[in-house]
């Protein structure tokens, strides 16, 4: 950093960025940004590291050279997880809450969870790819299925590993630069990483590092469009209806499928919920627990003989509405 916080927010803010960091996140674009709340609260004369709402008024202020929606957004929301950070470190702040964002954000897809005999004839029809010497999909997407069940990797996430990223020694995968720009280390099960071997000993015989993982004939990396339009093809072999694009299954259904088969199996096997959500969450790359929690109310959905012990966790996350 190029200078040091002024404020009498100096020094929660450079925790609070050490906070970050070391939990994955780059956090450099938003460095700036928390340097112009420095200097706000300088000069703004703020004695006492509380964000009130009138601070917090001020800041939100949409400038002239906001155009682009996001630009606006990252800075609300980069003070926003700060003011977040203080809440929980005991300090009193104000968080905003900025309901049109939320609205523009909304989708009205539904997630599609997967039943565990869904899943085998998923993973059936994959190995039923006919083989194509223009083609290495038989190859591909019978691993890279498997390997998004097992790990709830993002699709990308799993396109954009290299060998570099994977450790076949110790089963464990390197994801670089993931959503929220963070990165996390994800160990694989025994009978995955045994996959993974025979894939790259086919696939991969000479050893390059810089290869990526999931390729083509050309040696060049598949992409998220070729992957979906394959997996449509599966879903129907696997007697599995499509609503059409944009409305499912889709692929990265598998990761949401991932999450709610750990929750359904962490439940019936007695574990405690509420110390394993946040293992769950670092795990999946999330950037919130509540992010975590939603999937304990598709769970409980799919599966409502363990309601009762998702309702004790997150029902302070998933509260009830009336009709």
């Amino acid at each position: 950093m190029s200078r040091e916080f002024k404020s009498t927010f100096s020094d929660l803010l450079q925790d609070f960025l050490d906070y970050k960091r070391s939990a994955g996140y780059k956090y450099t674009s938003e460095v700036p940004l928390l340097i112009q709340f420095d200097d706000l609260c300088c000069s703004m004369n703020i004695s006492v590291p509380v964000i009130t709402k009138e601070l917090m008024d001020i800041w939100c202020q949409k400038k002239p050279y906001e155009s682009h929606r996001s630009s606006y957004q990252q800075r609300i929301s980069c003070i926003r997880q700060f003011s977040m950070y203080l809440m929980a470190s005991g300090y009193e702040s104000y968080i905003p809450v900025n309901l049109e964002y939320i609205r523009q954000r909304k989708s009205p897809y539904s997630a599609y969870i997967f039943t565990h005999a869904e899943m085998e004839e998923i993973f059936m029809q994959s190995n039923r790819i006919y083989p194509n010497r223009r083609s290495t999909m038989h190859l591909v997407m019978p691993v890279l299925i498997r390997l998004l069940y097992c790990t709830g990797l993002r699709v990308m996430e799993a396109l954009n590993l290299k060998l570099e990223h994977i450790d076949l020694v110790n089963g464990i995968l390197r994801i670089e630069k993931a959503k929220f720009n963070k990165d996390r280390l994800t160990p694989v099960s025994d009978s995955m990483l045994d996959i993974l071997k025979q894939y790259c000993a086919v696939m991969h015989p000479l050893y390059r590092p810089e290869e990526y993982l999931f390729i083509g004939i050309t040696r060049e990396r598949y992409s998220h469009h070729n992957v979906y339009l394959r997996f449509r093809e599966v879903l129907v072999q696997a007697g599995i209806k499509h609503a059409g694009r944009g409305y499912g299954p889709r692929i990265h259904d598998i990761r949401h499928t991932h999450c709610c088969h750990v929750l359904q199996k962490a439940t019936q096997e007695g574990a405690d919920l509420s110390n394993m959500l946040p293992a769950l969450s670092t795990y999946m790359g999330h950037e919130s627990l509540a992010a975590t929690s939603q999937y304990m109310k598709m769970t409980a959905e799919v599966y409502p003989d363990i309601l009762s012990a998702v309702t004790k966790v997150c029902a302070y996350a998933i509260p009830e509405v009336q009709p």
